[in-house]
């Protein structure tokens, strides 16, 4: 799947396809600072492009706009979020949404490049059904014409606190490594 694609699917619909992990809690445990001038403007990877503006530097919030299809532009607001070694990406519930939910995954950003990675919601659901970590299940059955399919969706009820601990101090991955979404900003030269 492209790498843009795979960060849309994942910002914008995680909760409708494959088997997302959200939190009833913003995962990480303070603030990030953003510099605006270091992230606001164009990241492109090799399958397309994002414009990202600052909202709020001083709470880490951001608003990723999708420019892969003109006719059908998506954005989304995200909250950076500082973990005890890492970065987290929440993504906020749209104003109109009933759903508080919060799909989060890990961040980095370097000078010039953000990675994205999202979670394994196998490993997670092994956490959960281990005492690992507080959450639940949510089955639901998909029909879409001819087919008909079960979704799964991890749902973290448990602190901030007690996710970053486990997902940064466990010898088992919680996270996609090898499934990440690299952008590159765009610098005048």
């Amino acid at each position: 799947m492209k790498t843009a694609k795979i960060l849309l699917i994942l910002l914008a619909a995680a909760t409708l396809v494959g088997c997302p992990v959200t939190s009833k809690n913003i995962v990480g445990l303070q603030e990030f600072k953003l510099d605006a001038q270091k992230i606001d403007g164009t990241w492109i990877s090799d399958e397309g492009a994002m414009l990202i503006k600052t909202i709020d530097p001083d709470k880490g919030i951001i608003k990723i706009t999708f420019l892969e299809d003109r006719e059908n532009i998506q954005s989304a607001k995200m909250k950076i979020m500082k973990g005890k070694s890492w970065l987290y990406f929440n993504l906020l519930p749209e104003k109109e949404s009933k759903d508080d939910d919060y799909v989060w995954g890990r961040l980095q950003i370097n000078d010039n490049k953000i990675i994205f990675w999202h979670t394994a919601s196998e490993n997670l659901t092994k956490a959960i059904e281990e005492g690992k970590i507080q959450g639940t299940i949510k089955k639901e059955k998909q029909e879409d014409g001819k087919y008909s399919f079960t979704t799964s969706t991890v749902i973290l009820t448990d602190t901030a606190a007690n996710i970053v601990k486990l997902v940064e101090t466990s010898d088992k991955s919680y996270f996609l490594w090898d499934e990440p979404a690299v952008f590159i900003k765009l610098t005048k030269q």
